[in-house]
């Protein structure tokens, strides 16, 4: 089997990831021979994993990219499949349409220009309709964006999660921190932990920081910022922008607690990672979440925008009585074995 992997929308840190982790796992399995990817002029090709071969696309706009270039650069490799992880594809028997954002279906409400956002999202779904009927299968992150792909566009949809590479790191809760996963955009809701951690008493918050990272852009960590401050709180809240994965992922492991607030994901890797680091874990009850706590039995649940309730939540662990958490790596979660389902799927469908 010979995959090119569509790469012209991967810019940011967690799609680089997916496209390493996928492309290097599909060449470990046997029943894949080579594996191409259509890259933008000027990606970095030391990003791609040892023995994937880049393509360079041509660089004309999305209908063009659609219309003609991919279906083209398809025949140039000889591709047998042509993996699409924007939830878009040509109108092409081999396509295989990744879906791992639910923003795919659903504006977030807080977007800078929703009206240019609702525009896009219309384009999408008329394409998707015109094109479906060529296309024979779906990988969806998660059961959720699944029964989406489903019921949006008729065609079959196979659950494979994202890998987890968390490398060594290990939980330790050495440090005075509890770790907020923050993101880009107001459905991440970091100020749910905030108003959350003001409501603790002094003796449980005595000697802990409320570190929240991933907070971007400027203007989000400046309106945390003076939230804390609002509270009272300037000198036990640390607000964060992006860090280095291994910074990151040491973050984790040294917290006490681990929270996410979002309010919208399809897979959500960072409590996916918090979990398979063996973290305590406190997480908003959306579904994307409950099946990664459900299938692992590790963590706890509130309910998202509930100051009351993750404040009681923060107050028992931190006095003890600390959320499930897992004593090894969950099997089964790293990028080969996904990219083994992976290839199950296509032979089953496509």
């Amino acid at each position: 089997m010979r995959i090119l992997f569509d790469a012209r929308s991967v810019r940011t840190p967690s799609s680089r990831y997916i496209l390493r982790g996928l492309t290097a796992g599909w060449l470990r399995d046997p029943r894949v021979s080579q594996v191409f990817v259509a890259v933008r002029r000027g990606f970095d090709v030391s990003l791609l994993a040892g023995g994937v071969q880049a393509v360079t696309l041509p660089g004309g706009n999305w209908a063009t990219h659609l219309l003609s270039e991919l279906g083209r650069i398809a025949d140039d490799c000889d591709a047998d499949l042509l993996f699409c992880p924007n939830g878009l594809a040509p109108r092409d028997s081999r396509a295989v349409l990744y879906f791992q954002d639910m923003f795919h279906f659903r504006l977030d409400g807080g977007a800078p220009s929703p009206a240019q956002e609702w525009l896009k999202n219309r384009a999408r779904a008329s394409w998707r309709q015109l094109s479906s009927d060529s296309w024979k299968l779906a990988i969806s992150v998660s059961r959720q964006v699944s029964r989406e792909v489903e019921m949006r566009m008729g065609i079959p949809s196979v659950v494979v999660p994202n890998g987890v590479d968390v490398g060594d790191a290990w939980w330790t809760g050495d440090g005075d921190h509890v770790f907020v996963l923050g993101g880009i955009g107001p459905r991440k809701d970091e100020q749910t932990a905030v108003r959350a951690w003001s409501r603790l008493s002094r003796t449980v918050r005595k000697g802990l920081i409320l570190r929240i990272a991933g907070v971007e852009n400027a203007t989000r960590r400046a309106s945390l910022t003076e939230l804390a401050g609002s509270l009272g709180l300037s000198d036990e809240v640390c607000i964060m922008g992006t860090l280095a994965r291994d910074e990151y992922l040491e973050q984790i492991a040294r917290a006490r607690l681990v929270i996410s607030c979002s309010r919208l994901e399809a897979f959500s890797l960072p409590v996916a990672e918090s979990v398979a680091i063996g973290a305590p874990l406190l997480c908003t009850s959306i579904a994307s979440h409950m099946e990664l706590l459900e299938s692992t039995g590790a963590g706890a649940a509130f309910e998202p925008r509930n100051v009351n309730e993750l404040a009681t939540k923060l107050s028992e662990a931190l006095s003890g009585t600390m959320p499930p958490q897992l004593h090894a790596s969950p099997a089964g979660w790293s990028w080969e074995d996904r990219a083994r389902e992976h290839v199950d799927a296509y032979e089953r469908f496509a």
